[in-house]
């Protein structure tokens, strides 16, 4: 072998060994934050933003505390939560999360109380023929008012679907209802770890 070509060799090496998500981008983000938060604050006045990194150890964070429910490797990038206001007062937080389904990608608009609970959630792309069920205030019910270790609680022992129990409850769109349930876990999930500091602080 020559010089040349072990230097090549190495420095391929090393490219291959560095981080895949330095510079990723989040394949999933609000569409037109201004209009999407107002559906969901129609009270709010002005609005602000925090911008954070999901990178590998925030993932093994998440695998840790949802281990049947990985993050995919799309989602590791910089993520953002937007805080409704009614002028200095916070109204909560919006964020917008995707999960994978047998209709293909679900994303789902967030609006998360100060107390991190789900206030309410409208979906931003579904291709779910039980979307329009999904959208009623029954179906809603499962997750509205509820924290993550209330939400965590719904889960089954696969820890991916929800109990038989609350799926009685999702008005015919179990499928559904098991897809926003991993989504609405992630993303409670997510907010405490990535934004939980800055949030205390407002």
């Amino acid at each position: 072998m020559t010089i040349r070509f072990i230097i090549l060799i190495l420095t391929l090496a090393m490219l291959l060994l560095l981080p895949g998500n330095v510079n990723a981008v989040a394949y999933c983000s609000l569409r037109d934050p201004v209009a999407q938060i107002a559906q969901l604050y129609p009270q709010k006045t002005n609005q602000l933003s925090i911008v954070k990194t999901v990178d590998d150890n925030i993932r093994a964070q998440v695998q840790i505390a949802l281990p049947s429910n990985d993050l995919h490797f799309s989602e590791l990038g910089r993520h953002t939560l937007y805080i409704a206001m009614k002028g200095q007062e916070v109204l909560g937080y919006v964020h917008v999360r995707s999960e994978q389904s047998a209709w293909g990608l679900v994303e789902i608009v967030w609006a998360i109380d100060k107390d991190l609970r789900i206030r309410d959630f409208v979906f931003q792309r579904c291709r779910s023929p039980k979307k329009k069920i999904a959208q009623h205030s029954d179906f809603k019910d499962i997750f509205i008012g509820k924290n993550y270790q209330e939400l965590k609680q719904q889960l089954s022992a696969d820890g991916i679907t929800a109990k038989p129990s609350v799926l009685s409850h999702a008005q015919g769109a179990a499928e559904l209802a098991n897809v926003v349930l991993r989504c609405a876990l992630k993303t409670l999930l997510l907010t405490e770890i990535l934004w939980g500091d800055e949030l205390a602080k407002l």
